[in-house]
């Protein structure tokens, strides 16, 4: 039976579970659509059924999406998904890949509203839409963690009730981390402050805000495995470069008596600014980040200053330190072969490392010393010592760093045929 008999057998199979709202197992798959287990399996854990399949529980599943779509379209999704992720491949849950979707949509909003030009006052509903999108992000991971059952609470009237976001905060991020201190402070100015939220506490509010973006840019790819917006192409919110608050009297003619709890506030939020000193709490308003690069004199300082916008902060945020070699390259060649093949045979199956890696070893598809040779060689590493490897004369022996694991693995599942293209390299200059 061709592949796309055996798809469109599947997809029927989707939309009537969906249509009847019916879990369905495995082995109701396997006998409609005439796959082999592994089959299934493949595509299920490389992502691949995200957007139509989700697990009700342990050993059964639901269907959704499939309603509203022709095949084609369904093919197409099928196809285009083997190299890109979906959003929410990596949850089970129906209920926390909403809550992903919703998320996203929320904090998109929040920025454009934000960099919207027309809109004077923006602060208040920027606010709100990015509380709403970091509850929405917390609960999808305290989901996947615990169920969907751990993000209601018990309450008198017996009706489900969600936590509130300060809740999900303590249950996904320690007491005094950076990214818990800053959603904090923006939750209070949305429950305590909005009154007040007024165009002239931007200039110091905005270094808060930007900080929120850059830990949920950070904290939505970390758990979901794909990238919020391109960065490179989407100038986020605009830092604001004047930080003075107009005079009381000028602040007086404009809101009456609530002009000192105006200025009141913007000292507050420039006092927590100060005292935080920590780029997760908020950008610095003395922001000025260095990097160290050897020169003939020992070292050359660049200097990257807020003002430089979004490109030049988050060129800072990189920020690399000078430290012992043997700690940057800390993987010899065994190490390193070790550490790739635990983390390939983390998160890959059988059947696809068996398309990549065709060196089997103690019945595992694996990356032996030739194959690492091979790679080396090919990229060319060995030629001088880089971020990726460096050669300690002394003992005589090669490092290699965490830059170096994360390449390969890329390069490795990337692409089917680049293992055996750098083997047939490296076997022909060893010939020559």
């Amino acid at each position: 039976m061709a592949s796309n008999e055996k798809q469109l057998k599947f997809f029927n199979f989707l939309q009537i579970n969906e249509n009847k709202n019916k879990a369905f197992s495995l082995k109701q798959v396997i006998s409609s659509t005439g796959w082999k287990e592994s089959t299934f399996k493949s595509y299920l854990s490389k992502g691949q059924l995200s957007e139509f399949i989700s697990e009700a529980k342990e050993g059964s599943f639901q269907a959704s999406n499939t309603l509203n779509i022709t095949f084609k379209e369904f093919e197409k999704k099928l196809s285009q998904s083997k190299h890109v992720q979906a959003l929410g491949h990596n949850f089970k849950s129906k209920l926390a890949k909403a809550l992903l979707r919703k998320s996203k949509d929320n904090m998109l909003l929040a920025i454009e509203l934000y960099n919207r030009p027309s809109l004077e006052n923006k602060i208040d509903g920027f606010v709100m839409l990015f509380c709403t999108s970091w509850e929405q992000l917390l609960k999808a991971i305290i989901i996947k963690k615990d169920g969907e059952k751990a993000i209601y609470k018990k309450v008198n009237s017996g009706k489900k009730e969600s936590i509130p976001l300060r809740a999900c905060l303590d249950q996904v991020f320690d007491k005094d981390d950076g990214i818990k201190r800053n959603v904090l402070k923006i939750a209070e100015l949305r429950d305590q402050a909005v009154h007040l939220l007024m165009p002239e506490i931007q200039g110091i509010a905005s270094r808060i805000f930007q900080s929120g973006i850059f830990n949920y840019s950070s904290k939505f790819e970390d758990v979901c495995e794909v990238p919020f917006i391109n960065t490179d192409n989407t100038g986020m919110i605009s830092l604001v470069g004047d930080f003075k608050t107009p005079p009381l009297s000028m602040m007086n003619n404009i809101y009456g008596k609530a002009a000192e709890d105006i200025i009141s506030l913007a000292g507050d939020l420039t006092s927590s600014v100060e005292n935080a000193d920590d780029l997760t709490f908020a950008i610095p308003l003395d922001v000025t980040l260095q990097f160290a690069k050897k020169d003939s004199h020992g070292t050359q300082i660049i200097l990257t200053k807020a003002e430089r916008g979004m490109s030049g902060l988050k060129e800072a945020l990189v920020i690399e330190k000078s430290v012992d070699a043997e700690k940057t390259y800390k993987y010899k060649q065994g190490q390193a072969i070790k550490e790739i093949n635990r983390r390939l045979s983390d998160k890959y199956d059988i059947n696809f490392l068996q398309d990549r890696l065709n060196e089997q070893i103690n019945g595992r598809f694996e990356l032996n010393n030739n194959c690492f040779q091979s790679l080396v060689h090919k990229l060319k590493w060995k030629q001088s010592n880089n971020k990726h490897h460096h050669h300690f004369e002394n003992a005589d022996y090669h490092g290699y760093s965490e830059i170096a694991v994360d390449t390969i693995i890329d390069k490795l599942i990337s692409s089917k045929t680049y293992l055996r293209e750098a083997k047939q390299s490296y076997s022909k200059r060893n010939i020559k």
